[in-house]
């Protein structure tokens, strides 16, 4: 009996898990929330932020095109009002020129109107821009050096965009509302910052005499009519007007032609 109730008394032996037996997993507590990792190389993003983001790709893409697709017409108007006038100049031409529907043009434009000011305003803007910035950053400079530098770099725009000069030619010919808007809106603000300088210059014996007006308008005539009589140009002198070295010497002889050195000792020369 003794020894039965050792027995009893005994603690009970642990069961040893047999090899390859896998221990159970710890069961996740309550409020844990289980993370699960993406594939690499997946969006995990929400569907409805996936959708927002596609929607604002296509739609840079789309103004990509609507940019590159205005670029294009007016290039192409550029040309056909410069060969052609406005009168003469055909928005199916401009269109077939771009490459585009002709439908494209009035979309973007509204009307041949609409599209010659996109014309003359784009390019008018980078000049008139850098004309603004001149006065703006040569105030307090003297009149002469001021006047030098906007007509040097007014040789320079006219160089590079002989097109402008050709569809000036053309709508300078007699009165309309297109010559009204350029003279109000770009033509008059250029005339209005020169004539004073013009005025200052000839004061001090530094500028030819003459009505500033006069002498500002043949200034743009020798300045420009040479790049519009490129192909003359070529063919009487064997060269033509175009590269950097030909612009320094243009740009030296036209300046040459209006600014005057007062002799020593004269009444100019001491103010």
């Amino acid at each position: 009996m003794a020894a039965d109730r050792a027995m009893s008394q005994r603690p009970a032996k642990r069961k040893t898990p047999k090899l390859g037996n896998k221990p159970a997993k710890p069961k996740p507590s309550l409020g844990t929330a289980r993370v699960q990792r993406a594939p690499e190389g997946e969006d995990v993003a929400p569907a409805s932020h996936k959708a927002a983001g596609d929607d604002f790709v296509a739609k840079r893409r789309r103004q990509r095109r609507s940019i590159d697709t205005r670029k294009r017409i007016i290039d192409a108007a550029l040309t056909e009002f410069s060969e052609r006038g406005f009168d003469g100049a055909s928005t199916r031409a401009v269109a077939d020129a771009a490459g585009i529907r002709h439908t494209l043009v009035n979309y973007h434009f509204d009307s041949k109107e609409g599209l010659y000011r996109a014309v003359m305003t784009t390019v008018l803007d980078d000049y008139l821009g850098v004309f603004r910035e001149r006065l703006q950053g040569l105030r307090g400079v003297d009149d002469v050096i001021r006047l030098r530098l906007l007509q040097e770099e007014f040789i320079c725009f006219v160089a590079n965009n002989p097109r402008f000069n050709q569809i000036m030619a053309f709508e300078a010919r007699q009165s309309s509302d297109r010559l009204n808007w350029l003279v109000v809106d770009l033509i008059k603000p250029i005339f209005a910052a020169i004539t004073p300088l013009i005025e200052s210059a000839q004061k001090s014996g530094h500028y030819v005499e003459g009505d500033p007006y006069h002498l500002q308008y043949l200034f743009i005539g020798a300045t420009t009519r040479i790049f519009m009589l490129s192909a003359e140009v070529e063919a009487v002198a064997g060269w033509l007007p175009a590269g950097e070295d030909f612009l320094q010497k243009h740009i030296d002889a036209c300046l040459s032609l209006f600014f005057r050195t007062p002799a020593e000792g004269s009444e100019a020369a001491s103010r």
